[in-house]
C-alpha cells in the first residue's frame, strides 16, 4: 500500500523535513513518483523510519553508523555483525579510565608539553595518537592528550634524540604493537560472540575484557624486558634488530 509524505509522518512520527533529510543522506529510499510533483512511500519507508528512530533511541548511534547498519539490509549482506556496529559508543562510558584530561585543541597540549605542533602530526603519522580535526581546529581526546604527555616526559627523562638517538620515529613500534592488537581482538571478538549477544551485553563483556588485557599487557612487558635484559647479560651481544636505537 503506498502512502503520501502526510500519511508516512502519521504512521512513523518522523516529520516530512527529517524524512527529505534520510533520503538525501541515503538512509531511506527514493520515494516513487507516479507523476510530477507527485511522490508515493511504501511499507518499506516505514520499516526503515522504524529501524533508524530504534537505533538512535535505543542504542544511541549517530547517523553515520545507522546508514552502515540500514546499508547492509538493503543489500542483504550478512547480519552477524550488526548487533555489534558501532559498539564503540556504548564501550566508552563503561571503562573508568584514570584520565582527568579533556580534549584540546593540538595547539594548546603542544604548549602544555613544550612538544612542537610538527612532533605531534608526526607521531600521528604513523598512529602513535589520532589528531581529529573539527570545523574550529584540530583536536587530541583526553586519551591522546595524555600519549603526547608521556613522549615529552620520556624526553625530560633523558631519552632524547641527542643523548640517547630516542627520535619520534622511536614510537612507531608501539604504534604498530598495538595496531596488531587491536585488530586481532576486536576481529576474534566479533566473529565469536557478534551473533550470540546484544549490544548492551556485548558492549559489558568487550569492556571486561578491555580492562583485563590493560593489566595483562604491562606486566607482560616488564617480565619480557627483564628477560630480554638477562638474556643480553648473559650471551654479551645484542641481536641486530635490537641493536639500533
Amino acid at each position: 500500500m503506498r502512502m503520501k509524505m502526510k500519511e508516512l509522518e502519521r504512521e512513523t512520527g518522523v516529520g516530512r523535513e527529517t524524512i527529505r533529510f534520510y533520503i538525501r543522506e541515503g538512509l531511506l529510499p527514493e520515494p516513487e513518483r507516479p507523476k510530477r510533483n507527485v511522490a508515493t512511500y511504501g511499507p518499506e519507508h516505514v520499516a526503515r523510519l522504524k529501524l533508524i528512530r530504534k537505533l538512535q533511541q535505543e542504542r544511541f548511534l549517530p547517523l553515520s553508523i545507522i546508514k552502515t547498519i540500514v546499508e547492509a539490509q538493503a543489500e542483504g549482506r550478512p547480519r552477524e555483525l550488526e548487533a555489534f556496529i558501532g559498539l564503540e559508543n556504548s564501550v566508552g562510558p563503561l571503562l573508568a579510565e584514570s584520565l582527568s584530561h579533556t580534549p584540546q585543541r593540538i595547539e594548546d597540549v603542544s604548549a602544555q608539553t613544550k612538544l612542537g605542533v610538527d612532533d605531534i602530526r608526526e607521531l600521528a603519522g604513523f598512529g602513535y595518537v589520532t589528531i581529529d580535526v573539527r570545523g574550529d581546529g584540530e583536536w587530541l581526546s583526553r586519551r591522546n592528550v595524555r600519549l603526547v604527555e608521556l613522549v615529552a616526559e620520556s624526553r625530560a627523562a633523558g631519552f632524547t634524540e641527542e643523548e640517547a638517538s630516542y627520535r619520534n620515529e622511536h614510537f612507531r613500534i608501539y604504534a604498530q604493537m598495538m595496531d596488531v592488537v587491536a585488530r586481532y581482538e576486536v576481529s576474534i571478538f566479533y566473529r565469536n560472540l557478534a551473533s550470540r549477544l546484544g549490544s548492551q551485553e556485548g558492549a559489558e563483556l568487550a569492556a571486561r575484557g578491555i580492562r583485563l588485557v590493560n593489566e595483562i599487557l604491562p606486566i607482560l612487558r616488564t617480565e619480557k624486558l627483564i628477560r630480554e635484559m638477562t638474556r643480553v647479560s648473559e650471551g654479551g651481544m645484542l641481536d641486530e634488530d635490537g641493536s639500533e636505537g
